[in-house]
């Protein structure tokens, strides 16, 4: 897989198809670029799509063990790294399941993006309660009572290890003091999120209604995922596209309660494609 090398990190990506608009995808949890190959795939008939590995994934970019913002703001930095070094800008930025990293790259650096597509936004406070316990605290847990060998045998540090031997050193020698507090300091920006227009992205009311570019918003539906959260971000941005949710909640539990994310993300991304394609074909 293509990377580069910026600001003393590596950051991996995957382009899809040479021609049209350009197109950077970024999954949500702490999965990397690879489960959006569906939603690329069909978006990279008409675009030059670019998915990538945001650090702390299960992909081969290099991991984040510090920082006094948001691990968000940390991603968003990253991306607007990529899309300069690339020469991607302005272009279209994607993002569904979770929607914290595009909103803020659009924020803090609005001259790169051209367009806005979130999908299945989460918030409320079951989300700001529920995401951290696997995005930082099953970490947390397992430093405290293994120290760093156990943390890196947990999946997406497990993975990116084998993807990425740098970061086996950098994981290992840092102290579990260190790394609970970091881990316990990006949490806390999940759990006091609740009130946000999206959990885990700092941004508020005001912050949201100042990002300029073109939005397309499809909701979604399930108690991480409300419709609420997405009918709040079109009052909030320049909604040109709003789409109710491409699943019934009877679908996605079926999907969701039966197969692992990446069976699910790929689901998503089987739906979502044409909402982002006629988005992008009505914003050129």
């Amino acid at each position: 897989m293509p990377s580069l090398q910026l600001n003393g990190i590596t950051l991996t990506y995957q382009q899809h198809g040479t021609q049209g608009p350009a197109v950077v995808l970024t999954p949500g949890g702490r999965w990397a670029g690879h489960v959006h190959a569906v939603v690329a795939t069909e978006l990279a008939q008409d675009c030059r799509v670019i998915t990538w590995d945001r650090r702390n994934t299960d992909g081969g970019s290099s991991l984040a063990l510090a920082g006094e913002q948001s691990e968000a703001d940390l991603h968003a930095d990253d991306l607007a790294a990529l899309i300069q070094a690339l020469r991607l800008g302005p272009c279209f930025v994607g993002e569904y399941a979770g929607c914290r990293t595009s909103p803020l790259l659009a924020f803090k650096y609005p001259q790169l993006v051209r367009g806005l597509m979130l999908a299945w936004p989460s918030g409320e406070d079951y989300a700001a309660e529920r995401l951290p316990r696997n995005a930082y605290r099953k970490y947390i847990r397992a430093a405290l009572r293994g120290g760093m060998e156990a943390v890196a045998q947990i999946t997406p540090f497990a993975e990116t290890l084998q993807h990425n031997p740098a970061n086996r050193e950098a994981l290992l020698s840092m102290s579990v003091r260190d790394f609970v507090r970091q881990m316990a300091w990006w949490e806390v920006f999940f759990t006091t999120s609740g009130d946000l227009p999206v959990a885990g992205c700092r941004l508020n009311d005001h912050e949201w209604s100042q990002i300029g570019a073109p939005a397309c918003i499809t909701g979604g539906c399930d108690p991480v995922h409300p419709t609420s959260v997405a009918e709040r971000l079109r009052r909030l941005l320049d909604c040109r596209l709003y789409h109710a949710p491409v699943m019934t909640r009877t679908e996605w539990d079926d999907v969701f309660d039966n197969n692992p994310y990446p069976v699910t993300s790929r689901v998503q991304g089987a739906r979502i494609a044409p909402v982002w394609r006629r988005f992008i074909q009505e914003s050129l």
